[in-house]
């Protein structure tokens, strides 16, 4: 039994998995579900993988990298649209009318006013090429590491599943 994962056969699943969770973390509405949608793309790709060896039992800690390429190729899909989306808006002011409105609601509800003055340098600074900069940034970060792990998680869970089934036959 071999624990070595033939990334050779393994990509093809992690790529369709990937793109399509990054499809469907993109549509409006059915983005409600995008932590559903990388889970099931880690867990339908140890799927494909495991269809393409049969025989061999993969284990959690496999499924968990094989899931997690399928996450960083979503992830890779959803920063470039995302990425686009945000110029776009940008340059129509759409969003930086948004997120100034926000901001304003946020400023006058805090009762301090050392408070109100931070968060007043803030929007200011979000406004610049920098703020605006250092926002997507963040942003692609936390999207990044919440794509690697939803579905590396789905990958373990996929796998570990796989093996239970293998066990009542």
């Amino acid at each position: 039994m071999s624990t070595a994962i033939r990334w050779d056969l393994a990509w093809r699943g992690a790529l369709l998995c990937g793109v399509g969770a990054a499809i469907l973390s993109a549509i409006p509405f059915v983005s409600l579900g995008c932590c559903l949608w990388m889970l099931g793309a880690g867990a339908l790709c140890v799927s494909l993988y495991a269809k393409q060896m049969p025989g061999t039992l993969i284990t959690p800690g496999m499924g968990m990298r094989v899931g997690a390429l399928a996450g960083l190729i979503g992830f890779v899909v959803n920063a470039i649209v995302t990425t686009a989306a945000f110029v776009a808006r940008r340059g129509s002011g759409e969003l930086q009318q948004a997120m100034q409105e926000q901001m304003r609601k946020q400023i006058a509800g805090a009762p301090d006013p050392q408070v109100q003055q931070a968060m007043q340098r803030m929007m200011e600074w979000m406004n610049t090429p920098q703020g605006a900069a250092t926002m997507i940034l963040v942003v692609l970060i936390f999207m990044g590491v919440v794509f690697v792990l939803f579905t590396a998680a789905g990958g373990a869970l996929g796998a570990s599943m796989r093996s239970r089934r293998r066990e009542f036959r």
